[in-house]
């Protein structure tokens, strides 16, 4: 998932970065720019940068529940299967990286061969821990068995990418030292932990991976939305603003499963231009105004049926 295809690297990438080095960023709206407005919020607010971008309600009554009713995000069985798919795919990465650390001396296929004898523990570990509601309203009912199928097929489609990124390395560079190829078979840090307060967000955020060659990735497994941008979007303002250098591509990984796998997955790589930046930093500017005034803002006029708080208001 995160090791993007050939085709995807070679044809997307190298436009959208060369459309980013055309399109001039004004500095006002890099995150290096946290101590000045408009990166510099309003209000002394840690927001998790997810309620911000999940625009399912387009009035903010979301954030009104959560943060001034104080009404807790309800879990559904749907964000807590997306959640798990989210994890196994981390945790496939993870498990590799230390199996190879580990190991020291491989070949692809026997971390290939070490990654299929731990899918089993390692997924039902994490189903485990998830602790999957049983019904919840119109959130559906989790299906546990469908949930894994799925789950199985994204372990062992990472597993084989990773398996052939391994050796394409170690062909290309016969000599290349243990940490080196870890690194380039892998280039990619997964859940990456980032400290949002400069830009009045919450200080543990998690984005989803960070490739090495200045991506920011975000899977959705949901139908796709344009404001799904605005995630990869907060998180290179967050990153700039931690180690001031710019990040300028982000890439949205579409897996849509059906009754069975295998599932279909698009890649949505695009720029992080200054309009992108404006609108997210104008809706975290709304969701602050909105808690501080107290006002409850009312229904939208349309509501996404994949709005956690759908039973609150209906």
């Amino acid at each position: 998932m995160y090791l993007l295809p050939e085709e995807v690297r070679r044809r997307l990438l190298r436009r959208y970065r060369h459309r980013s080095r055309e399109a001039v960023v004004d500095e006002r709206f890099r995150g290096w720019a946290w101590h000045v407005p408009p990166v510099d919020p309003p209000y002394e607010y840690q927001l998790p940068l997810s309620e911000i971008v999940s625009r399912y309600c387009e009035s903010m009554r979301d954030i009104y529940l959560r943060h001034v009713e104080n009404r807790p995000r309800p879990r559904t069985a749907k964000m807590v299967q997306g959640a798990l798919y989210h994890a196994v795919v981390a945790a496939s990465i993870e498990h590799a990286k230390r199996t190879m650390y580990s190991m020291g001396d491989f070949t692809a296929q026997d971390v290939g061969a070490v990654l299929t004898q731990i899918r089993d523990d390692v997924i039902d570990g994490l189903i485990r821990r998830a602790r999957p509601p049983q019904v919840t309203g119109r959130g559906g009912v989790f299906d546990r068995d469908h949930c894994r199928e799925n789950m199985v097929w994204l372990w062992e489609y990472c597993v084989n990418q990773i398996v052939a990124s391994v050796d394409r390395v170690r062909t290309a560079q016969p000599y290349i030292g243990l940490d080196a190829l870890v690194n380039s078979a892998i280039p990619v840090v997964v859940e990456q932990k980032l400290d949002g307060r400069n830009l009045g967000l919450s200080g543990h955020l998690s984005a989803d991976a960070y490739g090495v060659e200045g991506v920011v990735l975000d899977i959705k497994t949901g139908a796709r939305r344009r404001f799904h941008r605005l995630a990869t979007t907060g998180y290179a303002l967050v990153i700039e603003s931690i180690h001031e250098y710019p990040v300028d591509v982000g890439c949205i990984v579409y897996c849509w499963f059906k009754d069975k796998p295998p599932p279909t997955i698009e890649y949505d790589v695009h720029s992080i231009d200054e309009p992108l930046r404006q609108e997210f930093l104008e809706l975290r500017d709304t969701a602050m105004r909105l808690i501080y005034s107290e006002k409850d803002p009312g229904l939208p006029p349309k509501c996404y049926e994949d709005c956690p708080y759908w039973e609150e208001c209906h």
